[in-house]
Parts: structure tokens; C-alpha cells; sequence
């Protein structure tokens, strides 16, 4: 008998499920990303951000949701290779569809590794379209050309509430979205347990900003963005080295960051500071409207 779960905080039994099914998977799949399972920077409290299906109380599948704005939700979706082709993945994202349409949400964006051919099959047995891809690239502490100059009088401190109008701005001119979505996510980012958000300042005056994440024993680096009056200055290469001079102090071994195939810039920005390609995680995209016919 099949059940499905709608969760907006797992608990810790669930997450030690959800693991075990995820190793399964990658092993089968070589793959190398992780679920987060972090509600913090849902749009809503009372949004899910994991599904579960369960087949005679076994956990057979599981999907994260995350939904950052009211403009899309991003979804990955694990099924146990011993139950595959059974519908599983189908009603995970039917069920998704229908946490979306209760808060608004039109699209949904599924992440899937190009290795995992049935993840592929299964998102295109949906109808869902390519839409971009990004690269998630790791710190070599022997890579890289080790240009990571900070400019004099750049400083990196952990932003406060009382930041929010600055980076808001920041933010709306660095990713082209409004100040008020901006400023939404940015106090949820200040407010979570998992991140921790910074502001860059240059001789006093904000420059940038930057976000660094925390799960399973790694960071990632998020939202590095920098005001476009300095931006060729050096000032994300700085922003950069204040940040990984922070994790290496605190003993973080593994530093990831993540990238758009299309911005060519920061990849060479990131790879010259000593990350190098790790995973490829492809988007597809389908509207919630097409899941729920």
C-alpha cells in the first residue's frame, strides 16, 4: 500500500531515511549532488520541503521542494531502483504540483544529473523542457592560480537587518529581481539557522554581498553578487578570499560553489580561485498546469 507524506519541517528519522535512499540512489546513478532538506528560505513557513512515498511503511521515494519566490519551485526527485517504473516519480511530482497551485506557484523547475539516465527519462516522461544548466565546482586547496588579492579597504561582515536596504539593492542590480523579493529572501537568509549571510564593504561604503551555506559537514558559497559601479575592480575575487579565509580558519573542509553554464565570467572567476568542475546539474522546466491535467 502506497502512502504519501507532505512535510514542511522532516524530523530526524526522516532525514536518516532519506540519506539512505539517497546513497542507494547515487550509487546506482553515479551521482554526486545532495537533497538539501532545509526549510529556511521557503517563500512560506507552511510550504513542504520534502514529499515522501512509502510502500508498506518503506520509504520508495523521495522529493525535495524549494521555492525561494513565488515565481517557481525547484524539485529533485529520488525513486529506489528496486521500484522504478512503477509510477513513483509520477506521483511524487503530481503531488508537488498540487503543493504549488495551493500557494501560487505557476512553474516548477526539476534538477536532474545528466549520468542519471532514468532521473532524465523520467522528467521528460513529463513533458518538462530544458532550460539551463549549472556547474557545482569544488575548492582545491592545491588549485587554482591563487590570484586572490583583496583589494585595501574591502571587508566581509555578517550582515545584520539593519543591512537589508543595501543589499536589497545589491541584489535586485547583481540578479535582475526586484529590491521587495530581494529583501525577502535576503531576511530569511539573516534568519536561518543554516547560512550565513554577509555584506561587503569597501572603505565603509557597501560593495557586495555573499552567502555561505551549511549541510552534512560542507559549505557552499550563494548569492555572490556585487554592485555593478565596481564590478572589474577585483571586488567578487576579494569577496571570494575573505570567504574561503572564513571556512579554512573554521576547519570546513569541502567549499562548493555553484555556477550558470551561461555566465562565463564567474566561472572563470571561480575556477582561477581554485574551484574545479564537479557535478552538472541540467533544469527542466514544466508548468504546474500540465502537471495537474
Amino acid at each position: 500500500m502506497q502512502s504519501i507524506q507532505v512535510i514542511c519541517q522532516p524530523e530526524l528519522e526522516t532525514i536518516r531515511q532519506v540519506r539512505a535512499l539517497e546513497t542507494v540512489c547515487r550509487a546506482h546513478d553515479h551521482r554526486e549532488g545532495s537533497l538539501s532538506l532545509n526549510p529556511s528560505l521557503n517563500a512560506s513557513p507552511q510550504m513542504p520541503c520534502l514529499i515522501t512515498l512509502r510502500e508498506d511503511d518503506a520509504l520508495v521515494g523521495a522529493m525535495t521542494f524549494f521555492a525561494p519566490s513565488p515565481e517557481e519551485a525547484e524539485i529533485v526527485g529520488l525513486t529506489h531502483p528496486d521500484h522504478r517504473r512503477a509510477g513513483i516519480f509520477r506521483a511524487l511530482a503530481s503531488e508537488a504540483a498540487r503543493q504549488a497551485a495551493a500557494f501560487g506557484i505557476p512553474s516548477m523547475l526539476f534538477i536532474c544529473e545528466p549520468q542519471s539516465t532514468s532521473g532524465v527519462a523520467a522528467v521528460a516522461a513529463l513533458g518538462a523542457t530544458p532550460a539551463h544548466t549549472e556547474y557545482s565546482l569544488c575548492y582545491q586547496r592545491d588549485g587554482g592560480d591563487r590570484r586572490l588579492a583583496i583589494p585595501q579597504g574591502l571587508t566581509l561582515i555578517r550582515a545584520t537587518e539593519a543591512d537589508l536596504g543595501a543589499m536589497s539593492r545589491i541584489s535586485a542590480e547583481s540578479f535582475a529581481e526586484s529590491a521587495e523579493q530581494a529583501y525577502r529572501f535576503l531576511l530569511k537568509a539573516i534568519a536561518s539557522d543554516h547560512r550565513t549571510q554577509y555584506i561587503a564593504r569597501l572603505n565603509g561604503e557597501p560593495v557586495g554581498i555573499g552567502c555561505i551555506g551549511y549541510e552534512g559537514g560542507e559549505a557552499t558559497i550563494y548569492g555572490l553578487g556585487v554592485s555593478p559601479d565596481q564590478q572589474g575592480n577585483g571586488i567578487g575575487r576579494g569577496i571570494i578570499s575573505l570567504m574561503l579565509e572564513k571556512l579554512l580558519a573554521s576547519g570546513i573542509e569541502r567549499i562548493l560553489i555553484e555556477v550558470d553554464n551561461t555566465n562565463a565570467n564567474a566561472l572563470h572567476l571561480y575556477l582561477s580561485c581554485g574551484f574545479m568542475q564537479e557535478s552538472v546539474f541540467d533544469y527542466y522546466r514544466a508548468s504546474v498546469k500540465s502537471l495537474l491535467r
